[in-house]
């Protein structure tokens, strides 16, 4: 073998061992870029990307993070096809996307998205709307039971940050307050920034009056009526008069509450003070009068939830009767099978439950059939419109269409006027609420407006 093929080989060994290096270098790059699972590009990358449109200095652009709603938590230590699911769903969200408009957030329930903004805002809203109804689709086979959605959070460069950490900053407050108020995607505003800080504030707030012994809560009851105008029970209903707030609206620190954790240790605590004062009327002034409570997904979600109800019960030396536990459709929907369990015990103590908010969710008649309800209550939004708008009136009817054939009772809240009192009570319904008879009271008012002595 002569030296010019001893070389040539040697030559082509060296280049065959390089190429193979960079093949290799290539690949470890794509593996510190590229998420695993979904094949996204990662974090870092974007931030790259950003570093490179605001160095231009005349680009503008939305920032979005994406979070896999609670459907999703639930399912991530228990499901197989997780990994499927989770790539499935990069899959739909980057086909509304676009193709390098997607990455992978170091979260593994979290995506981030880059999208050009030429003029207005109406473009990133309309692709958030497109993004969350992708996300929401059903599954296919055998993942078909399987649906969970997402909350989303935008910020634009230049118009709400100028720099990176600042719109990453801009865009998780937007994704909290979409998280907290459960709809639409949102897009950070200077106002939404001052929502977010004050909401700490006040979460803040709540938490120690907790810890300082329910300091600034107090509880509120709210007649209901039967047809002929005669108090049955009542509606208990948490107030909340914030240190430097004042009166604060229930709409705004329950969830706040849910979110940060003391929606178990306010439960537990009204559900005592209610107790309390229904042993006193039942056994003082009416017997049969019973308080009507609202409970969260998250104390439903709780181990010792049923236990804790029970031991309240027992140490009231109340029957089941004295109780109604209200849930929303969103409840039943989130979490049903947990939900239907602890329903079915409360209700085999005799525990009345009703379905607050009817007519305006999700619940279908499988839903009704399988979970134990005894009351649908008709949402304030339909009896607003109520008897004046004829299709305000064809949904009532068809509400006591449904309540009669399951074998229901119904309440209708929000009643404001005569007409509605009466109209109501025209088409079966069978207890009324609302600021017609009386807005939410003391007990002490309670009490002397509408008990006397037997």
């Amino acid at each position: 073998m002569d030296q010019d093929t001893t070389c040539r080989q040697l030559l082509e060994k060296a280049l065959s061992d390089l190429s193979r290096e960079r093949d290799r270098a290539d690949q470890l790059q794509g593996l510190i870029n590229h998420d695993s699972e979904t094949g996204l590009m990662m974090r870092h990358m974007l931030v790259r990307r950003m570093n490179h449109l605001i160095g231009t200095g005349n680009e503008r652009f939305a920032f979005g993070i994406l979070r896999l709603d609670r459907n999703y938590q639930r399912i991530r230590h228990s499901r197989d096809k997780l990994k499927v699911l989770l790539y499935v769903t990069a899959e739909r969200i980057k086909r509304v996307m676009g193709e390098g408009n997607l990455y992978q957030s170091d979260r593994g329930d979290e995506f981030l998205f880059i999208l050009p903004v030429s003029r207005g805002e109406e473009g990133i809203s309309k692709k958030v709307t497109e993004i969350m109804e992708a996300v929401r689709m059903y599954h296919n086979p055998p993942a078909s039971d399987i649906r969970f959605g997402c909350n989303v959070g935008v910020a634009i460069y230049p118009d709400h940050a100028v720099t990176i950490s600042e719109l990453e900053e801009n865009a998780e407050i937007a994704l909290g307050i979409h998280e907290e108020v459960r709809w639409g995607g949102y897009l950070y505003s200077p106002e939404i920034g001052a929502k977010y800080h004050e909401n700490n504030t006040l979460e803040s707030i709540l938490r120690n009056g907790v810890m300082d012994g329910f300091s600034g809560f107090h509880v509120a009851y709210q007649p209901l009526v039967d047809v002929k105008g005669g108090v049955i029970g009542c509606e208990a209903l948490m107030r909340w008069d914030a240190p430097g707030h004042g009166a604060v609206s229930p709409t705004r620190f329950i969830p706040l509450a849910e979110q940060s954790g003391p929606i178990v240790y306010l439960g537990k605590w009204i559900l005592y003070q209610v107790l309390s004062q229904v042993k006193i009327w039942r056994e003082t002034l009416k017997p049969d009068l019973f308080a009507s409570v609202n409970m969260s997904l998250v104390q439903l979600e709780q181990p010792d939830c049923v236990e804790m109800i029970t031991l309240a019960m027992n140490s009231h030396d109340l029957q089941g009767q004295a109780l109604q536990l209200e849930v929303t459709e969103s409840v039943l929907m989130e979490n049903p099978e947990v939900v239907r369990q602890n329903l079915l015990a409360f209700q085999q103590m005799g525990i009345r439950i009703m379905l607050d908010d009817f007519g305006t969710g999700y619940s279908s008649l499988a839903i009704l059939n399988t979970l134990p309800i005894n009351t649908l209550k008709i949402a304030k939004e339909i009896i607003d419109d109520f008897p004046g708008d004829t299709r305000s009136v064809e949904i009532v009817r068809a509400i006591m269409s449904i309540s009669e054939s399951f074998g229901f009772t119904t309440l209708a809240e929000g009643i404001e006027k005569e007409e509605q009192y009466r109209g109501l009570v025209g088409e079966g319904v069978d207890v009324l609420q609302g600021f017609l008879f009386s807005e939410p009271i003391s007990a002490a008012d309670f009490q002397n407006r509408y008990l006397s002595p037997v």
